[in-house]
C-alpha cells in the first residue's frame, strides 16, 4: 500500500484536494462511497499521475435510480464530468455495492484491491489493463485476486492470469 504522501509526488495538488473535498461532502450528506480509479491504484501500490477523481457511491447519492439515474440536487455542485466522477454502486451489482461505506471525518474510504482489479478488467481500456499489470508488479496478492475472480466473475480469470504472468516475468 502506498500513502497520500506518495501520491503527492505524482498527482497534482488540485486532484488530491478534490478527493478530500468530495469525500468530506459525501460524508456530510450521508452518502456511502469509496475511492476508485487512478488514485485508488496509487494507494494500492502504483502511484501514477491522474487528472480526475473517481468515487463509487451508494444509492443515497441519487434522487432516482430507475428508470433514470439522477443525482440528488446537492450533488450537482460536486459532480464535474471528467474531473469528479461518481459511479453508481447499486444493489444490482452487489460486488460494487459492498465496497461503499459511510466515510468518517478526515478519512477517505478506498475500494479493496480485488474489486479495483475487477473494475479495471470490466472496463478493459488500455490504461485499466496497464493499471492491473502495474498493481501486480507492485506486489498485489495475485492468489487472492484470482480466488476472488474465480468466485465472483470467473470470466475475467484468463485475462487476469495472462496480465499477471506477463507482469511477474518482467
Amino acid at each position: 500500500m502506498s500513502s497520500w504522501e506518495d501520491l503527492d509526488q505524482v498527482v497534482a495538488r488540485r486532484v488530491l484536494d478534490d478527493a478530500r473535498r468530495v469525500s468530506a461532502a459525501l460524508t456530510r450528506m450521508g452518502v456511502p462511497h469509496a475511492l476508485v480509479g487512478g488514485l485508488a491504484v496509487g494507494l494500492h501500490g502504483h502511484p501514477r499521475a491522474t487528472k480526475d477523481v473517481d468515487f463509487l457511491v451508494g444509492p443515497e447519492a441519487f434522487a432516482t435510480t430507475s428508470p433514470l439515474l439522477t443525482f440528488r440536487d446537492e450533488l450537482a455542485q460536486v459532480v464535474q464530468w471528467g474531473v469528479i466522477d461518481l459511479i453508481a454502486a447499486l444493489p444490482d451489482d452487489p460486488l460494487l455495492a459492498a465496497e461503499v461505506v459511510q466515510g468518517t471525518a478526515g478519512e477517505i474510504p478506498v475500494v479493496g484491491i480485488e474489486v479495483l482489479v475487477l473494475m479495471k478488467l470490466r472496463a478493459s481500456r488500455s490504461q485499466d489493463l496497464a493499471d492491473v499489470e502495474a498493481l501486480v508488479r507492485a506486489g498485489s496478492d495475485v492468489s487472492a485476486i484470482l480466488d476472488y475472480l474465480r468466485q465472483y466473475e470467473p470470466v475475467h480469470v484468463p485475462r487476469f492470469s495472462e496480465i499477471a504472468q506477463r507482469a511477474l516475468e518482467t
